[in-house]
């Protein structure tokens, strides 16, 4: 079964991540995709291997122990920012030319100039009603279909597979075992361009921000209505316009407004933060207290609360302090003739949670892009490409 194969059969289950849930992962349709991936994995006679009550899955396959073992991780859930319900997924050849998706929807290298590097190649997209699932499903067909290959062979190191749930809602690292872990490192399979590798990813915030109003009849609220909505507007506004996703790039930071709900009476804005640095995250979370404290006495009482609370952090922090990982996916790349380039990601993987609780992971890609949404395609060159860069790395 080639990795295209894999990975349209994987896109065509639904596995949309929901709201976080204690005991059990957060859709548990993603549990049907699960239990497709062991029986697949069961075929190929592991060690050991096993399902937790969040549909993680932990493999172990015997190698030379004179190598070092090493994990690869992806994920089985989708983002909720846009349908993953009935993806239909068709393979186009692309040679440049504008593909509609749906009416009003066209993927273009107008609107995408990164469609450039796709030309001559198939590609996967869907029908523009769905995401498609490349992350992480592409992610899920390179390791399976390496894994598969290099398992026919000798000498490969010892492997572990580890396929999470929610990871879109960055709840799957805490449901690792780091007992079941016998890995010395991993890669996560997680990125986009599959010559770019990422040993630097966001430190993360959210700030919940709640806004308690005084609520009067429209007909007698002169001097006394404090309409929450607008308080929060106001919160809002005042935040730096410069400091949005929409604005910035690179390494530079943002907040950035998920959702907000709101009446007179009470509003909720949830907000991320993001920075890849320390020092500037802390700066970051200052001035949203200041601007809280700022609004709150100007209106003479304690209207706006913020409750903020850490997600992730920078993997370059502990990356660093490992080397010969980086030297590693060096000397793969240079082995296979990929022209490799080191980037940030504006973002985080399961690896950006694993490698402060032991488990150092860097990321590599899929050739997935545009994901999250409806203009979502994978490059299938480099799909295969991602599976050449795994083997080796599974070969050590």
């Amino acid at each position: 079964m080639t990795v295209l194969d894999r990975f349209l059969n994987y896109v065509s289950f639904e596995t949309t991540a929901g709201e976080e849930k204690p005991d059990r992962c957060s859709d548990e349709k993603m549990l049907l995709l699960a239990d497709s991936l062991m029986q697949e994995l069961f075929r190929l006679h592991p060690d050991s291997i096993s399902i937790n009550r969040f549909g993680v899955i932990d493999c172990h396959f015997k190698g030379d122990e004179n190598k070092k073992a090493v994990a690869f991780l992806a994920h089985m859930d989708t983002s909720p920012q846009a349908s993953g319900k009935n993806v239909r997924a068709r393979v186009v050849k692309y040679e440049g030319q504008d593909i509609v998706l749906s009416e009003g929807r066209v993927l273009s290298e107008k609107e995408f100039p990164h469609l450039r590097n796709a030309v001559g190649h198939p590609i996967v997209v869907t029908d523009g009603t769905t995401l498609l699932g490349g992350d992480d499903k592409a992610g899920i067909a390179i390791i399976m279909t390496a894994l598969t290959d290099i398992l026919k062979k000798e000498g490969h190191r010892p492997i572990e597979v580890i396929f999470t749930t929610d990871e879109e809602i960055g709840a799957d690292a805490e449901h690792v075992s780091m007992e079941l872990c016998s890995s010395e490192y991993g890669y996560t399979v997680d990125g986009g361009d599959y010559r770019l590798i990422a040993i630097e990813s966001f430190t993360a915030y959210a700030m919940d921000v709640h806004v308690i109003g005084k609520s009067i009849h429209p007909g007698s609220a002169k001097n006394k209505l404090v309409n929450a909505s607008e308080v929060l507007m106001r919160f809002h506004e005042a935040l730096p316009h410069a400091l949005r996703p929409e604005h910035t790039e690179g390494k530079e930071p943002f907040y950035h407004l998920c959702s907000i709900h709101g009446s007179e009476d009470s509003a909720t804005g949830e907000y991320i933060i993001r920075s890849f640095s320390e020092d500037q995250m802390k700066s970051l979370i200052e001035l949203a207290r200041f601007t809280a404290r700022r609004i709150n006495e100007e209106l003479g009482y304690p209207a706006i609360s913020l409750k903020i609370r850490e997600q992730y952090h920078n993997m370059k922090n502990v990356l660093d302090k490992y080397p010969a990982i980086q030297k590693e996916m060096e000397s793969v790349y240079e082995k296979l003739g990929i022209d490799y380039e080191y980037e940030a990601i504006r973002g985080g993987t399961t690896g950006s949670q694993l490698s402060f609780k032991g488990l150092p992971c860097p990321n590599i890609g899929t050739g997935d892009y545009n994901c999250h949404g409806q203009y979502e395609y994978v490059d299938v060159f480099e799909m295969e490409r991602m599976v050449d860069v795994v083997r080796e790395l599974m070969i050590g």
